[in-house]
């Protein structure tokens, strides 16, 4: 297991509630959430983007981009795909 480090930071309490809820919705804990800020922030070398919370029809959208694009050479190619499917 590596090491690990401890780190205390101090913050406004609603700040830090606000915080927690929104990490929840995401399926996080603060902690993880941190962990994955500084993760990001040393691949980027630099300040991450900004995540937010995705409405059910942003997640399917993303989920729509990522699969996989067919290619078809003309509208017969095509169309025979598409009767495949």
């Amino acid at each position: 297991m590596a090491a690990t480090a401890r780190i205390q930071v101090r913050t406004d309490a609603q700040l830090k509630a606000k915080a927690d809820r929104l990490f929840h919705d995401l399926g996080l804990d603060t902690g993880t959430a941190i962990n994955m800020f500084l993760a990001q922030a040393v691949a980027d070398e630099g300040l991450p983007f900004r995540p937010s919370r995705l409405t059910p029809f942003d997640r399917s959208v993303l989920e729509t981009e990522s699969e996989p694009v067919l290619h078809g050479g003309t509208a017969e190619d095509m169309k025979a795909i598409i009767a495949r499917v």
